[in-house]
């Protein structure tokens, strides 16, 4: 029998084939600072300084000439950040592939998030602890606060492992993101590695924060958060009922603090569409969705700590997105247990007496 070979000729040289490449536009050359501000979030500056802490990790080695600078990997990276939309990257002409823009997100986020450590820091000295309580008591006049922390979900595509798991109480997928911030809408602190099911206690009870506060061994020094969080002698929730005037002047008190981390939410994910609703969900697994996530919290306390403004045509510095009642109205059993520690309730007890029985 013969045999017939598909391949035709095996003597037949294989043809080259030149590769195209589309026109590269990298932005930096060509946008004014406005633009490039409105359009990626960043001002130029601050672009070309990531460029800078990211190239190591960016220079890919290649026998091509064609591989993409690590400016335009970055820039790829923040358009997305900026619209959670991989058309609006392909919109603006940046002349790549999106085989390559999701390379470039990945990458770049990889690089960034090694900046956690110097840019997302919770307050240790004594100076950092004193500004910050100071800070807090100017927001809403409740002392020694030095955080306030609350959860967010942020919207993903339905994972394959564990769907059930990503599953939130108002039936979309998502990871359930638990941060603390100063009152500056700087985090000092983020969680991202639980699925929206995930109850805040819950999260709060195993995250690195607890283990840090009580090492430090404060006195007199709180967190703030909602019912949704075990009460502690560091962390005060409100009274579940204000039954006297200083009760509520200490719960009026507590709200008004406690709303910063709101706002901080509401700020970042206005800055950052890819993180809200509005810009449809991650379309990645949940472990690289929470590498974006890290990432662009990053990014969000280096745009306040340069004052960078926010460009926005429906500018809403409230968490409109923000699930902090999740665990709440269908949970109220739970909310209970949480204010059934007796060392937290004497320290929110004794604050009452001595810093709201009388009006200011």
């Amino acid at each position: 029998m013969a045999l017939v070979f598909l391949g035709g000729d095996g003597n037949r040289r294989r043809r080259n084939i030149p590769r195209i490449f589309r026109d590269r536009m990298n932005p930096l050359d060509v946008m004014t600072d406005h633009d490039l501000l409105k359009k990626y979030r960043l001002d130029r500056i601050t672009i070309l300084e990531i460029c800078a802490q990211t190239q190591q990790q960016l220079l890919r080695l290649t026998r091509r000439s064609q591989s993409l600078p690590v400016s335009l990997q970055v820039l790829v990276a923040l358009r997305y950040y900026a619209t959670g939309s991989f058309q609006s990257i392909l919109a603006d002409g940046h002349g790549v592939s999106i085989h390559s823009d999701s390379r470039s997100i990945h990458a770049v986020s990889e690089a960034i998030i090694r900046q956690v450590p110097q840019q997302i820091k919770f307050p240790t000295s004594r100076t950092e602890i004193t500004n910050t309580k100071q800070r807090f008591y100017e927001i809403g006049g409740f002392p020694n606060v030095i955080g306030a922390v609350d959860g967010t979900y942020i919207p993903i595509k339905t994972p394959t492992d564990d769907e059930h798991l990503y599953v939130t109480r108002k039936g979309y997928h998502a990871i359930n993101v638990q941060a603390v911030c100063n009152g500056d809408n700087l985090f000092t602190n983020i969680v991202v590695r639980w699925p929206g099911s995930t109850h805040d206690a819950f999260i709060w009870n195993n995250c690195e924060c607890v283990r840090k506060i009580e090492e430090m061994n404060l006195q007199n020094t709180w967190i703030l958060g909602d019912s949704a969080y075990p009460l502690k002698p560091y962390l005060l929730t409100p009274l579940p009922t204000a039954n006297t005037e200083a009760e509520r002047r200490f719960n009026v008190a507590h709200k008004r603090t406690r709303c910063v981390i709101e706002r901080t939410f509401g700020i970042w994910k206005m800055r950052f569409r890819c993180l809200h609703k509005s810009g449809g969900y991650m379309t990645y697994t949940p472990i690289k969705c929470a590498k974006i996530i890290t990432a662009v919290a990053v990014l969000h306390n280096m745009c306040i700590s340069r004052n960078l403004p926010l460009i926005d045509d429906n500018v809403n510095h409230e968490d409109d997105d923000n699930d902090s009642d999740v665990n709440g109205d269908d949970n109220n059993e739970k909310n209970r247990e949480n204010n059934n520690n007796d060392d937290g309730r004497q320290v929110r007890d004794n604050l009452i007496r001595d810093m709201f029985s009388h009006a200011s």
